[in-house]
């Protein structure tokens, strides 16, 4: 959303109802909810984007690598809040495992799991809760480089440089607040940036490369 005085980016959601600075309850147990997404949750921009990439060479090899980091910024999870909206996830099993799930100092019994999750889960729910980080240092990609010796090619009489390559791209996460993938949003428009919701996994590549001059 866009509000007078805001920023390009800036996410807005339901929060929860507080007191005092302490959540309120309705009669049930369950947290109460601020509908109508008017609060400010956060911006999906990031405070700055860092890139480091190197190479080394040994003989006929080469070694690339490139890292990749992103400081700031903030995400929210609608795939998080449905599933445990519908108790399918870790968070809600090791919950019920534990008999509790406590939050800014307000303790919800195993009485009160199963309606904190139905109302803080959901895409209407407090979506204030399923705000993250989006702060990550990730692998982006690694090559590994062979150039056979010129002497050989030479012994050929048909190629005149030969070289192959390992390419693995996306390979992991150094480090990572977020649940998910901060980059697997919902969209880069103005209106959904930083909003993940049952997106496609992001993937890893693995291939050869072969690389011929006659």
């Amino acid at each position: 959303s866009i509000k007078e005085g805001g920023s390009l980016g800036d996410i807005y959601g339901n929060a929860f109802v507080r007191e005092n600075g302490k959540i309120k309850l309705n009669e049930d147990g369950s947290p109460l909810v601020k509908t109508g997404n008017n609060d400010y949750l956060g911006n999906a921009n990031p405070d700055c984007l860092l890139g480091w990439s190197n190479t080394f060479t040994y003989k006929g090899f080469s070694l690339y690598f490139l890292i990749d980091a992103r400081v700031g910024g903030d995400v929210m999870s609608l795939t998080q809040a449905v599933l445990d909206q519908n108790g399918v996830t870790k968070a809600t099993a090791q919950a019920r495992d534990r008999g509790y799930i406590e939050y800014e100092g307000t303790r919800f019994d195993e009485n009160h799991i199963k309606p904190f999750f139905k109302s803080v889960g959901g895409r209407n729910g407090i979506s204030e809760y399923y705000m993250y980080d989006a702060t990550n240092l990730r692998l982006r990609e690694v090559s590994l480089n062979y150039t056979f010796p010129k002497k050989w090619m030479q012994k050929t009489k048909v190629l005149k440089d030969l070289q192959l390559a390992f390419v693995a791209r996306n390979l992991c996460f150094l480090y990572k607040k977020a649940p998910f993938d901060p980059d697997l949003v919902l969209s880069t428009g103005n209106d959904n940036q930083g909003i993940e919701v049952f997106g496609m996994p992001t993937t890893r590549s693995l291939g050869f490369t072969v690389k011929c001059e006659f």
